[in-house]
């Protein structure tokens, strides 16, 4: 086969995948609303999966984008198990649109809509924007857990270690709007953690912080660093949860 060969078959594959593209789109949609009845999104998310990947290997880069940005927004949710909700219904389906609306637009001028990229931006941060980067440094896993399940109603990325000066490490390399951490970290301690943070020219440097500690609250030395510092009686309690929404203004 030539290359002329070549170049026509390939560019009658891609014509073909372009025509099938508004069967395949009404197949995604018809998959997001059974999908949300039977509350299984395995094949959902390997169509969109199987989309993304199809669609770069024939140059449509901006139908992967698309699928991409909903395969995103499908595992924060499966994640957060907020897939029942009515709301997440809304946001797949106006990924269909968009994805109707550069397939109609793709096989008329073969030229994208202007605002895919705006469009899918709105989308991205109803999902993106509202959850809060949280770096929870604790020894115990007991307590790790505890803090989790206090927390887990509100929209959180939690990163969990156990070691002070991993937990340093994670400051110095990665934005967090919160830091919990306990005061009895192995080899940097919560206090010596937060006073090495205050001290560098960092996005960091002046995060929310809470200390959460076995000992007497008031025999901490350095209690102006925190923000807030609770017993770990207070955490088995519940009290945390509380204290995190007014910290962060979270309803």
């Amino acid at each position: 086969m030539n290359e002329q060969s070549v170049t026509d078959l390939l560019e009658h594959l891609r014509d073909g995948f372009l025509s099938d593209m508004p069967e395949r789109v009404t197949k995604i949609e018809d998959e997001v609303m059974s999908s949300r009845d039977a509350g299984s999104y395995d094949e959902l998310f390997r169509m969109v999966h199987s989309l993304k990947g199809s669609a770069g290997s024939y140059n449509f880069y901006e139908i992967t984008k698309i699928a991409h940005g909903m395969e995103d927004v499908m595992l924060a949710l499966m994640e957060r198990n907020e897939f029942n909700e009515a709301s997440t219904l809304d946001i797949l389906l106006q990924f269909i649109d968009i994805l109707r609306d550069t397939t109609e637009s793709l096989i008329s001028t073969e030229n994208a809509p202007l605002d895919i990229d705006e469009r899918l931006e709105v989308l991205r941060d109803q999902i993106f924007t509202e959850a809060l980067n949280v770096l929870v440094v604790e020894p115990s896993k007991l307590y790790a857990s505890m803090i989790q399940y206090n927390l887990e109603g509100m929209s959180i990325n939690f990163t969990f270690t156990q070691d002070g000066l991993q937990g340093l490490n994670n400051l110095l390399a990665q934005k967090y709007d919160l830091l919990i951490t306990s005061l009895e970290n192995t080899r940097l301690n919560g206090d010596a953690l937060v006073a090495a943070l205050r001290l560098v020219h960092n996005f960091n440097k002046h995060i929310k912080t809470i200390l959460i500690t076995s000992r007497d609250v008031d025999k901490i030395a350095n209690k102006d660093d925190f923000d807030a510092i609770l017993d770990r009686i207070s955490v088995k309690n519940g009290n945390l949860t509380e204290i995190v929404k007014e910290m962060m203004g979270k309803n």
